[in-house]
């Protein structure tokens, strides 16, 4: 029998509010579950089949990244993957990141990694982050503090305020125009290892550009867990517009 606790009570009431539903498919799910068996069971396992050292099925460490390892849990591409991470993004439906973040520290525990010293999510605008109302990394990073039992510190990195979003951009733009958007605060980050998190990796140039930060700050190892990876398929999508909502 399963033993009752005030978080499940908590729950249980809650459902009974705001009825659950799979973040993928939008069915109605019981209380104590975050998605429908259905999904569970047609959805890949992304990181049990993507590069540890660049996050993809179809390896590219040919090029170099400063993190140094990825987990992902789902692939973009997935049957309504899309929508989940839509869905966080814009509402803030946390089944998702619940999900990812049980995944990513089953993960872990498995292979033996040791646990970093804290979770740092990928920051937001101030100007985005009043008009959306929540950062979704963040919400993602407080479940995987959950799951890990660490802590996440929001003061080491930061965007500036800007119109022109990275989704407008080719792949190459992107590159380019992410050396300027963020920048670290003045912690002495010597020897720490951190779980960078973020929602989504596609090309992977926001999460490279702010390991890169931490990294010059002296941390000594980055590590990447994202909700869901985009399948490069080891091609130049360089001169392709990525259509995903913002």
């Amino acid at each position: 029998m399963a033993k009752i606790t005030a978080e499940s009570i908590k729950l249980f009431m809650l459902d009974i509010l705001f009825p659950s539903r799979c973040p993928f498919c939008g069915e109605f799910i019981i209380w104590n579950e975050l998605c429908c068996r259905s999904c569970r069971e047609a959805l890949t396992a992304a990181n049990s089949v993507i590069c540890r050292k660049c996050g993809q099925d179809k390896c590219r460490c040919d090029e170099k990244h400063s993190f140094d390892m990825v987990y992902g849990s789902y692939f973009f591409d997935d049957a309504n993957v899309a929508g989940a991470v839509y869905r966080f993004k814009h509402d803030g439906e946390s089944n998702l990141a619940e999900l990812a973040a049980a995944d990513t520290a089953r993960h872990i525990k498995a292979e033996g990694i040791l646990l970093p010293d804290f979770i740092v999510p990928v920051p937001m605008s101030v100007r985005k982050r009043i008009a959306r109302g929540h950062n979704q990394a963040e919400l993602f990073g407080k479940s995987l503090g959950r799951a890990l039992k660490i802590p996440m510190r929001r003061d080491l990195l930061f965007k500036r305020d800007t119109k022109d979003e990275q989704h407008n951009h080719t792949d190459a733009e992107r590159r380019e125009r992410v050396k300027s958007l963020f920048y670290g605060g003045n912690a002495n980050l010597s020897g720490k290892s951190i779980l960078l998190c973020d929602d989504v990796m596609t090309t992977g140039s926001t999460l490279n550009e702010c390991a890169a930060i931490l990294k010059n700050a002296g941390a000594e190892r980055i590590i990447v867990s994202v909700c869901a990876v985009t399948r490069l398929n080891g091609q130049d999508s360089s001169d392709k517009k990525h259509k995903r909502k913002e």
